[in-house]
């Protein structure tokens, strides 16, 4: 469950409640009813490790070198046909 944060317009306190998103306080502690106002807040975001540019370029130089290598092969076994 998400974790929000309210602020009371009366007594002006702030305060973190877990609750479900279909859940709404309008109540505070201090015995003011309606005085709840929720706070936004920044959402938690995960990031993905990215490859390196350099790793990228090397495994593309691998690829490459591997391509070249086959179609080599291929030309050796075609000059022997002839």
């Amino acid at each position: 469950m998400p974790k929000y944060t309210y602020r009371c317009e009366a007594c002006g306190e702030h305060f973190e409640k877990i609750h479900s998103i279909s859940e709404k306080l309008t109540d505070c502690e201090c015995g003011e009813a309606g005085s709840l106002t929720r706070v936004p807040s920044l959402p938690f975001c995960v990031s993905v490790k990215k490859p390196k540019a350099g790793q990228i370029v090397k495994d593309f130089i691998e690829d490459t070198k591997q391509d070249v290598e086959t179609q080599k092969e291929e030309m050796m076994r075609g000059m022997e046909d002839d």
